[in-house]
Parts: C-alpha cells; sequence; structure tokens
C-alpha cells in the first residue's frame, strides 16, 4: 500500500482570504500611490502656465508615471491572487480486520493525515473515499468490483482523518482473490487512492 496520495484532477484554485489588518495595509499603501500620482499630474498642469512654471513638469512626469503604473499593478495583483487547493493523503492506514469471508460484512477504515501545505497552496482530504471490493477470478486476473459504499471524511482528536464504511459480497461469490480498492469519488481519472489485498478466511 502507498504512504501518500494525491489526486491527479486537475487542481482547483480559489481567492486567498486575509484578515482586516491586512487589508487596512494595503488600502494605506494603495491611497498613497494614488495620492502622489494625481500630484504628478497636478504638478503637469502647473507646467502648463509657462515661464519657469515648467519645471513642475520635471516632477509631475515621473510622478505620474511611475505611481500611477504601481497603483495598476497593486490593484491587478490583488485581484489576480489565488491559491491551489491540492487533495492529498499521506500516513495511510487501512484497518481490514482478521480477513474477508464472502456473505459477512467486511468493515474498513482508512486512517490518513493531509500533508503540510507548500507556498501558494491549500491542502485538503478527499470528502469522500469509493471503498470497493474486487474479485479476481485468478491470482493473475484483474479485479471485477462486486460491492462499492462510499465513506465519508470524519476528523479524528489526533488531527488525522479517518473514512469508515462496510463491504459485504454474496455467498456464490466464489475467487481465490479478493482486495479493496479505494478512489476519490469526485475524481473521475480512475487513478486509485490504494490497492490493498484481502486475507480470505475458510468458509464456517
Amino acid at each position: 500500500m502507498p504512504g501518500a496520495w494525491t489526486s491527479a484532477m486537475p487542481q482547483a484554485m480559489e481567492r486567498v482570504p486575509k484578515p482586516a489588518a491586512d487589508w487596512l495595509a494595503w488600502l494605506v499603501a494603495l491611497a498613497v500611490l494614488v495620492f502622489m500620482a494625481v500630484f504628478g499630474l497636478q504638478a503637469m498642469r502647473w507646467s502648463l502656465a509657462g515661464a519657469w512654471h515648467w519645471l513642475w513638469m520635471l516632477v509631475g512626469l515621473p510622478f505620474f508615471g511611475v505611481f500611477s503604473v504601481l497603483a495598476v499593478m497593486a490593484v491587478v495583483i490583488r485581484l489576480r491572487e489565488r491559491r491551489r487547493v491540492r487533495v492529498a493523503l499521506e500516513n495511510m492506514s487501512l484497518e481490514r480486520g482478521e480477513g474477508f469471508r464472502p456473505g459477512e460484512p467486511l468493515a474498513l477504515r482508512l486512517r490518513a493525515t493531509v500533508p503540510a501545505a507548500r507556498e501558494g497552496e491549500r491542502t485538503v482530504a478527499p470528502e469522500r473515499i469509493a471503498m470497493r471490493l474486487m474479485l479476481h477470478r485468478t491470482v493473475d486476473a484483474a479485479g471485477e468490483c462486486c460491492c462499492e459504499a462510499i465513506a465519508s471524511c470524519e476528523e479524528t482528536r489526533d488531527g488525522r482523518v479517518l473514512y469508515v464504511c462496510e463491504l459485504r459480497a454474496d455467498v456464490g461469490f466464489d475467487a481465490p482473490q479478493w482486495s479493496v480498492e479505494l478512489r476519490d469519488a469526485a475524481d473521475d481519472t480512475g487513478v486509485p487512492v490504494l490497492i490493498a489485498a484481502l486475507r480470505l478466511l475458510p468458509a464456517r
């Protein structure tokens, strides 16, 4: 079983929430930039009076050009600021009980943690995990799904996430090899979170 998994789906983008103090500081900085740009524009208007007033153009032109560009850039950067939302798990541990017997319920518990976020992203656990019971008619054959259940994400006290569900196969199914396959229920790429073999118990 792999110890870590990241969804193959395209990563979503979301706005970065900012505290009120950050917004206030940004508004103050923007107000200063706008004031300096307006001052530069006013200085250029003074230079139109002629005579020695043309010297104001030496101040007004660079002030207006530089600070108006900086103000526009500050607004554009703030409006376009986004971060990735990465769906991932690590430190995965699948509890499968003592083994599997057709006709009896099989309780599955997947425990995992959400990996730490890197710069410019937020990491989350998948909201739901699809757990499938797979039978293999021969040891090397591809698995066939005979039961599927959806487990929702729950948070535990130790900061880990937990997915719990129960699977069952009818007594009539007979196969030498059984396994479970876990997938992100929202992931349509078909890439499993993990695949784990089951220990087949003898019939009672």
